[in-house]
């Protein structure tokens, strides 16, 4: 027993002075492992993330329902009052300023439904009749630019058609519905008729309760939607139609106000969005039609990804992955009767759901953590006899790497890896001393990758160039503070550079409030003089956009001139070898920046060349303003106004009024041109009878009179001479 006894512990030493590193690394963390996932696995067992997200499926689920039900009662709410508004209209001859029960209901659904847009009564023999509340700072409908006065709390719109005419009127009144100011709009501005629009059809169709599609509301130019209802005599005929405006917009504070980070929005099942709490639009405004925007061109990308989900998975309860972090996605649809295929989106990060259970494995890794401390001291002895031979070792690779070929200590180890490791580098050392004899010991030189150097020079090349300013802003700046100066140009032109990048546009340099960009370098872009007027048209539509927001929010209105023109010029990179900038250089540039000043003259706000406008002409809608030599130059040129460009982004489609504007300016040009003075001025005058005040015409009124009394020498040209820039 005794021989046995020595002989098992005669190998044990032997295999403990012979053992290998895998065997003492895997053993020591072998015990910490099964204490520390004993732990975890216990104190975890009842903690179950699924039952957790359950919960929060199910939390979601009732916030959703919160929303939705909230929404259904306020469109009901407008359904109610707008029916009980049908009994109180039973002929023609009721609709008209002077009912004060009909005055007193519409104020009194107005007032108390703020979210409405408007009341309004509609007949088959064309009146309309609507009551809307005044916000702050509204203007008159004649004169945009003149304020309403203070006390004016409501306008009512009445408008009355025939088959040749109409007429409207609106009258302004204050809290207690007494008028205070009617206003009539001339007659070419009355084109309004209720009787064509998807509501008044629907509510004469069905002779009941009806919602409208989405669609863009006459006065203000926003989406939303109609709740209408027919009008009956007490003979039982329907004369009309009833019935409330009801804006999107006014659904974004539902959707932001939410106890947790998520994002709720409304869309429909073909992923059209109706509401979301974005800045971004909801539809785009097409002449009075609407188009829903589609999920997918949200700037954040979360919403479509969670749609996507939701279509491919037919589920309304969903866990998806998205960038790398993983959410949770609920989709409640709405009543079917009042919203046809809306639904209502929650999505919420997964991280918000499991904090607890976070929480839960902070709590764990405390206790691993007690642990690993006691399995340490277990596992520090043979730690020791691990670390304390590698080290030594590494000490000696680092000397082999400093070419220090000396011999060092021998290291003992009891571990066969080490043994052999410590072989290895004795060997490798033995054969580095030898053949260190026909190779140097120091590398002579540092390897690099080839690449191609970027060195200055140009070429020719015929590109667009584009110059925009900021009309007035040495005022602003002057009436602003630095600070919030900065902040509101940064905005200002990020929004204009976001467009012109958009269209394949080549940001050149910001000179103060100025933009600089040019079209055909560096790629290659044979359309660049419409990417160059799709730019600048989209600038001027997002910057009234802009205009109307800052305008509400108290800031300075910012207007702004672009002058654009095509030719040759040098491009490529300028400057010195420690520094080149990608730039174009040529008269050219010089001409373009010079026409975006002339819009001084013309009270203009985009010009284009000649050159530019040529390339374009099949598409664009402009109308000539004048042969003119800029400052420093003697002979002249033509230049345009650009309008508006068919075939392209809906939102520049030209308007059958622009059109015909420039049709008319360019018969009153030729004239002018033709030295027929007189024909001339009354077409210009009828110009500015038919499409209102116009600078440009009202200049070549001036110029006819002028060269009327002074006729001009044979050697006339029509050019203009400029002598500021």
């Amino acid at each position: 027993m005794n021989t046995f006894t020595t002989f098992l512990r005669n190998i044990f030493i032997k295999m403990l002075r012979n053992r290998n590193l895998r065997f003492d690394i895997l053993s020591s963390f072998f015990i910490l492992q099964v204490l520390t996932a004993t732990s975890i696995i216990y104190y975890t067992y009842s903690h179950n993330a699924e039952t957790m997200v359950d919960f929060s499926f199910k939390m979601i689920e009732d916030t959703s329902q919160a929303k939705v039900y909230r929404i259904t009662s306020r469109f009901q709410s407008v359904q109610s009052d707008i029916q009980m508004g049908a009994y109180i209209i039973r002929d023609i001859t009721d609709i008209n300023i002077n009912n004060k029960i009909l005055l007193d209901y519409c104020v009194a659904v107005v007032k108390n439904n703020p979210f409405l847009e408007s009341v309004f009564i509609a007949t088959q023999t064309g009146i309309f009749f609507q009551v809307k509340k005044l916000s702050p700072g509204s203007t008159y409908r004649s004169s945009p630019n003149k304020l309403l006065p203070k006390r004016a709390a409501y306008a009512v719109r009445v408008v009355e058609r025939n088959a040749a005419s109409g007429t409207e009127v609106w009258n302004y009144l204050d809290q207690d519905s007494n008028i205070l100011e009617r206003e009539q709009l001339p007659q070419f501005q009355v084109t309004y008729d209720p009787r064509v629009r998807d509501w008044y059809q629907r509510a004469m169709q069905t002779r009941s309760n009806s919602w409208s599609d989405i669609y863009i509301f006459s006065t203000t130019k926003e989406p939303g939607i109609a709740n209408s209802y027919p009008l009956q005599s007490n003979q039982g005929k329907e004369f009309g139609v009833i019935g409330a405006d009801i804006p999107l917009n006014g659904l974004k504070e539902i959707l932001k106000d939410i106890q947790f980070k998520g994002i709720c929005l409304i869309l429909t099942s073909k992923g059209e969005l109706v509401a979301t709490p974005f800045n971004d639009e909801t539809a785009k405004v097409l002449g009075n039609e609407a188009q829903l925007v589609s999920i997918n061109d949200l700037k954040d990308k979360l919403p479509a990804a969670a749609f996507k989900h939701y279509l491919q998975e037919n589920q309304p309860k969903a866990l998806f992955n998205f960038e790398e972090k993983r959410y949770v996605s609920v989709v409640t649809p709405f009543e079917e009767a009042l919203f046809k295929n809306w639904l209502f989106m929650t999505i919420m990060p997964e991280e918000e759901l499991v904090g607890a259970i976070k929480r839960t494995h902070e709590q764990t890794m405390m206790m691993s953590l007690g642990i690993l401390i006691i399995s340490v001291l277990l596992i520090s002895y043979m730690a020791h006899r691990i670390a304390k031979p590698i080290i030594q070792l590494a000490k000696q690779a680092n000397s082999i790497t400093q070419f220090d070929l000396s011999e060092p200590t021998k290291v003992r180890s009891g571990i066969i890896e080490i043994q052999l490791l410590q072989s290895s580098i004795t060997a490798m050392r033995r054969s580095l001393v030898s053949f260190g004899k026909f190779v140097p010991r120091s590398l002579v030189r540092k390897l690099i990758d080839k690449g191609i150097e970027v060195k200055i020079g140009g070429k020719t090349k015929k590109v667009t160039i584009f110059f925009s300013d900021i009309a007035g802003f040495t005022t602003v700046s002057e009436t602003y503070s630095p600070d919030k100066l900065m902040i509101h140009l940064s905005e200002y032109l990020e929004e204009l550079t976001n467009i012109i990048i958009q269209e394949q546009g080549t940001i050149d340099k910001y000179i103060g409030d100025a933009i600089m960009a040019f079209w055909g370098a560096p790629q290659t872009d044979r359309d660049h003089a419409l990417h160059a007027c799709k730019a600048a048209l989209r600038c001027q539509k997002r910057l009234e956009d802009l205009n109307r927001k800052w305008n509400f929010e108290k800031k300075p209105i910012l207007e702004t001139r672009i002058g654009i023109h095509t030719g040759d010029v040098i491009v490529g990179n300028m400057g010195s070898t420690e520094r080149l900038n990608y730039t174009i250089l040529g008269d050219n540039v010089n001409l373009a920046a010079r026409l975006e000043g002339v819009n001084k003259v013309f009270h203009t706000h985009i010009i284009l060349s000649e050159e530019t406008y040529q390339l374009i002409r099949d598409q664009v809608i402009a109308r000539p303003l004048d042969m003119v030599a800029v400052k420093g130059k003697s002979i002249g040129i033509k230049i345009y106004e650009l309008i508006a460009l068919s075939g392209t982004d809906p939102i520049l489609i030209p308007t059958d009024q622009q059109i015909d504007f420039a049709h008319q300016f360019d018969k009153a040009f030729t004239l002018y041109h033709e030295q027929r003075w007189h024909e001339a001025i009354a077409a210009f005058e009828y110009i500015i009878q038919s499409f209102g005040k116009d600078v440009t015409a009202e200049i070549y009124i001036k110029r006819c009179k002028v060269f009327q009394e002074t006729p001009p020498g044979p050697d006339w040209d029509g050019v203009f001479h400029l002598e500021t820039k």
